[in-house]
């Protein structure tokens, strides 16, 4: 019989990175660019925002404008971040590429789950070199399914028996509890999660966290 596949699923942003700084920067110039004046974006309600869908986002930035423009507007902020972030990145929550090949070793997979829009998870992993770490990705943009969802998503079109997901919101669980994964608590990142969950107080510590789970 073959070995049961096990994987390590991560959230993105307060998990994996920070790169508030730089898509406040990215969206405030998209704004610009489109000839809106009237919106700012600032990094205390970017904050706030991590880890909602992005139709969420548009209901914050827009909430006067009818749903569609609104979304059509946050569209091409988002495309501008993504060509932003693809050039200019954010700050690592860690030593990301070692944890990664750390768990590749134990024989865990590596996939990313984020809420964000289409081409966020590779704006990432091409701008720090990632891509060949990182077994699967899903953005909420590619198919606008919630996290739990494309959690279940993953699981299922790479076969995997036991799995992990480490995030660092109170969405992030509730989503974990909703696919019926185990969540673990990145208590570094944004958020906060009041629930007796595992935690982590840096990406480093799932290494042994996991290790010591397999014996």
């Amino acid at each position: 019989m073959k070995p049961e596949k096990k994987a390590v699923i991560f959230d993105m942003d307060g998990t994996l990175w920070d790169a508030l700084d730089n898509i406040v920067i990215s969206w405030n110039e998209s704004l610009s660019k489109q000839g809106i004046e009237d919106v700012n974006v600032k990094r205390e309600d970017m904050a706030n925002l991590v880890g909602k869908t992005m139709d969420k986002f548009a209901e914050f930035y827009f909430p006067d404008m009818p749903r569609e423009k609104g979304l059509e507007i946050l569209a091409v902020m988002e495309q501008y971040e993504n060509d932003y972030l693809r050039e200019n990145g954010g700050g690592l929550l860690g030593d990301v590429a070692d944890v990664f090949e750390d768990l590749h070793e134990m024989g865990y997979m590596v996939g990313i789950v984020t809420n964000a829009q289409a081409g966020y998870a590779e704006a990432f992993m091409d701008h720090f070199g990632l891509r060949g770490q990182v077994d699967d990705f899903i953005n909420y943009g590619d198919n606008l399914h919630g996290k739990a969802d494309n959690i279940k998503l993953m699981i299922e079109r790479n076969g995997i028996g036991q799995c992990w997901y480490v995030g660092d919101t109170t969405g992030d669980y509730e989503a974990c509890q909703e696919a019926e994964v185990p969540f673990i608590y990145a208590a570094y990142g944004f958020g906060e999660v009041d629930a007796p969950v595992l935690r982590i107080n840096c990406l480093e510590e799932i290494v042994e966290l996991l290790d010591t789970d397999d014996k």
